[in-house]
């Protein structure tokens, strides 16, 4: 189910801030919808997001 970041925020504990600095960065997957390149919003995928937080944490641990 796709979701907007408010609502992917809720669920993943991150801010809307993280997610969408995230999602700059290429650390979590989304989906850009909308047109021009300022009226763009992001898609969420929350069971693709969650896998992506399972295995950064599972990464941290084994690098920390």
């Amino acid at each position: 189910m796709l979701v907007n970041t408010k609502r992917a925020s809720q669920f993943s504990g991150l801010t809307e801030y993280e997610l969408r600095i995230g999602y700059k960065e290429g650390r979590y997957p989304a989906l850009e919808i909308g047109r021009g390149e300022r009226r763009k919003s992001l898609r969420w995928d929350l069971d693709l997001l969650q896998a992506t937080l399972h295995d950064r944490m599972k990464s941290d641990r084994a690098a920390g």
